[in-house]
C-alpha cells in the first residue's frame, strides 16, 4: 500500500453532518433511543438517506462506547492467537480504503465505512488487492491461525473462499476460508467461548458485542500507511 493523505467525503459533507452529529450525541446522554433521534436530527436536517446511514454508521450512544472500545486490541496483539475474520466486512472496508473512499472514525474507536449502504454483491466481485493487503499485515502480525468466513449467501463465495486458501499457502500462512450463512452467529459464538480465546476481526457492531476482543484491521491498516479516517467532532 501507499502512503497517501487523508480521505475525505463530498465536499462539505463533513462540515455539513458536524452540528447534526453533535446535537444526536447531546440527545442520545439522556437516554433517548439511537434510530429514532437520528431520525428526528436528519429530518430536521434535511439530510438525505446517505448521510442519515454515515451518521447511524458513525454514531454510538454511550453505553456501547466503553465497552467496545475495551475489547479493542492493539495491532501487534495477535501474536501467537487464533484469529476469525468476518470477510466480507474485513475486505470491503480495505477495499474502500486502497479505492480512497470515505473512512470514519467512529464513536466506538472502530473504522468503518459507508458502501453497506448499497448492495455487498456488487462491491465483492474485485478485491484480490485487498486480500493481499490483509495477508501481508497478518504475516507480519504473525498469528497462530486465521479462519476467514464467509457469507454463503452472497454471488461466488465459495470460489472466493477457494482462492482465499491458494494465497493463503502462497503467503505461508496457516488457516482457512470457508463460507457460512450464519456468519455473525458463528463469530459470535467462537469470539464469545472464554476456553477458545481468540480475536475475531470486524467491524460489526452486533459482532463485537458479544465477543471478547476485537481486531481492526482497517485501522491498523491506515496507521501504517500515515491515512487519516474522517472524524466527526
Amino acid at each position: 500500500m501507499q502512503e497517501s493523505s487523508a480521505t475525505f467525503p463530498e465536499p462539505d459533507m463533513k462540515e455539513k453532518l458536524l452540528k447534526p452529529a453533535r446535537d444526536i450525541r447531546s440527545i442520545l446522554r439522556w437516554g433517548y433511543p439511537k434510530f429514532a433521534t437520528i431520525r428526528f436530527v436528519a429530518e430536521h436536517s434535511q439530510l438525505s438517506a446517505e448521510e442519515r446511514n454515515i451518521l447511524t454508521r458513525v454514531i454510538m450512544p454511550p453505553e456501547k462506547v466503553v465497552s467496545r472500545i475495551r475489547k479493542k486490541i492493539a495491532c501487534d496483539g495477535i501474536r501467537n492467537r487464533d484469529l476469525h475474520l468476518d470477510g466480507y466486512n474485513v475486505l470491503l472496508s480495505v477495499d474502500s480504503l486502497l479505492k480512497n473512499e470515505p473512512l470514519w472514525f467512529c464513536d466506538d474507536g472502530y473504522i468503518r465505512d459507508t458502501r453497506y449502504y448499497f448492495s455487498k454483491t456488487s462491491q465483492a466481485e474485485d478485491i484480490e488487492e485487498a486480500l493481499d493487503s490483509v495477508l501481508e499485515f497478518l504475516s507480519e502480525a504473525s498469528p497462530k491461525s486465521i479462519t476467514f468466513l464467509l457469507d454463503s449467501q452472497i454471488s461466488r463465495s465459495g470460489e472466493l473462499a477457494s482462492f482465499i486458501r491458494r494465497k493463503l499457502e502462497e503467503y505461508g500462512i496457516r488457516g482457512e476460508a470457508r463460507t457460512s450463512k450464519t456468519v455473525d452467529f458463528d463469530l459470535k459464538t467462537e469470539g464469545g467461548d472464554p476456553k477458545k480465546n481468540l480475536v475475531v476481526a470486524t467491524s460489526d457492531g452486533i459482532v463485537i458485542d458479544s465477543v471478547l476482543q476485537v481486531l481492526d484491521i482497517p485501522a491498523c491498516l491506515m496507521e501504517k500507511t500515515g491515512i487519516e479516517p474522517i472524524r466527526l467532532y
